[in-house]
């Protein structure tokens, strides 16, 4: 089951990837050509879809996957319910997004575009359902595909607006037109699978809220540590800060791909094993912190060290002053990481209700320091809350009696990679000069010190071995139908 995981998750890695590499150019060519003001407008109105999604991601998707991995015979009715619940729930986000607006005081360039938002936070809902069902059979190939479809589609229009002259309107009305076609895409695979029946069944909702109130609050207060700082920023400095500070909340988050690809193989395998076999569970969840924190370590090392250089050679010298955040934020990432799975270890013990304690402390750090540091230092200020804030749930998970065994996991396999990341630190310091030695020698150095310091063992190396040669990914595998 472990090497099946493996492979899931090493696919949807390859497509998480792909998406990163077309969403950072889509980034990057509207960071080019509309500038660090017109990015930061564009920025403001993705915080509510980052809350859309998050909010689904932690809030809505862990437990229907948990319960339909427990019920498959009823995942038609279940699914269906979940979105109709999705839909209230991105009318919520909407009546947010102008709420927002309105206390912002935002000019009438970003309530036109809003308009605009606001129809493509209800296709961002719809669009989370269907992801749903393709978790829970393991096949999230098929979404992935549609949604690679969407981004190619997207790219289209930003250029043909860029080589047209037009500005942030017209793009974002044009940007609509990828999502409908994605929309399709996704129902069609979906329904292979799953076809959702639209019949309230109030016992699904009962044990939908039940499960997931708890992650109500943990989806808010997630919102608010990873993007109120942005929303304050635009109070505060203006859209030219939020501009240069977004370039470097995107490079860094661009990692999470990984964790959020490992955790939607995790949890509905995790959710069967807390039920029947305890040791796969602890053994599994284990694991999951320790790949994580032997990836992300380095690379916030060197990362940290080269932040100037790649914000510049991607975004532009206009950018250069990002680099010191990226720098901050990057650190800040580890946290992120072992909090992802942390957060599908509780879903899936049904410990869930846990969870607002640790992110609501970590929501009211980050605002008082945003409050006391953004004024002084602006968006460095914004990136060292972030730092501060994010280590909070994790250092508190140590101190419960139930979490502490997870707490107790992410600093045990912390240890080693930061010891080898530690002397590779030093190798990448003095050859900082001549970047592409630094570049292609650091991770052998890293590697070297893993082994010798038994980072890796040799099950690391036979799992690494059956992704490698796993053979062919079956992209129009016939589906078993659950109906």
């Amino acid at each position: 089951m472990i090497e099946k995981i493996a492979k899931n998750t090493a696919a949807i890695i390859v497509a998480n990837i792909i998406e990163m590499l077309f969403n950072m150019l889509i980034s990057i060519s509207l960071a080019r050509y509309f500038g660090q003001n017109g990015f930061g407008k564009l920025s403001f109105l993705f915080v509510f879809f980052f809350f859309i999604t998050s909010n689904d991601n932690l809030l809505i998707k862990p437990i229907l996957a948990r319960e339909m991995s427990r019920d498959k015979a009823n995942a038609p009715v279940i699914i269906g319910n979940g979105m109709i619940i999705r839909a209230l729930f991105s009318l919520s986000t909407v009546l947010l997004l102008w709420v927002t607006i309105w206390l912002v005081k935002c000019p009438a360039d970003i309530v036109q575009l809003a308009v605009f938002t606001s129809i493509g936070l209800f296709m961002a809902s719809l669009a989370g359902s269907y992801e749903s069902i393709f978790q829970v059979n393991l096949n999230v190939w098929y979404f992935k595909t549609a949604n690679l479809s969407c981004l190619l589609g997207t790219l289209f229009m930003l250029y043909a607006v860029i080589f047209l002259k037009g500005n942030l309107l017209q793009f974002y009305i044009l940007s609509l037109i990828p999502g409908f076609i994605f929309l399709g895409l996704a129902k069609h695979y979906a329904d292979k699978f799953i076809k959702p029946r639209f019949s309230i069944d109030l016992q699904v909702w009962r044990v939908l809220f039940k499960g997931s109130w708890p992650l109500l609050l943990t989806s808010i207060f997630i919102f608010i540590y990873h993007r109120i700082d942005q929303v304050l920023l635009l109070g505060m400095k203006g859209a030219l800060e939020v501009g240069s500070y977004s370039v470097a909340v995107k490079f860094a988050e661009l990692f999470n791909i990984v964790p959020i690809a490992l955790t939607a193989s995790m949890l509905p395998v995790m959710s069967l094993y807390f039920k029947t076999s305890r040791p796969n569970f602890d053994k599994m969840y284990r694991l999951g912190f320790k790949y994580l924190l032997l990836l992300i370590i380095p690379v916030a090392v060197w990362a940290s060290l080269f932040s100037g250089e790649i914000v510049s050679f991607i975004y532009g010298k206009q950018f250069l002053s990002s680099g010191t955040a990226l720098a901050i934020l990057i650190w800040a990432e580890i946290f992120v990481f072992v909090g992802i799975v942390n957060n599908a270890i509780l879903v899936a013990s049904d410990k869930q209700a846990l969870d607002p304690l640790f992110t609501g402390v970590s929501a009211v750090v980050n605002i008082i320091m945003n409050l006391l540091l953004i004024p002084k230092y602006g968006f460095i200020g914004a990136a060292l809350s972030s730092l501060i804030a994010y280590p909070v749930g994790p250092v508190m998970g140590y101190f419960i009696k139930t979490t502490r065994p997870y707490s107790s996991s992410m600093l045990y396999y912390s240890l080693k990679p930061l010891a080898a990341s530690s002397l590779m630190f030093v190798f990448i310091y003095f050859t900082r000069n001549i970047f592409w030695l630094a570049f292609f020698v650091s991770p052998f150095i890293y590697v070297l010190i893993l082994c010798l310091v038994k980072g890796i063992n040799k099950e690391d190396m036979k799992l690494v071995r059956s992704i490698i040669y796993y053979p062919r990914i079956k992209w129009m595998k016939e589906p078993v139908s659950w109906q």
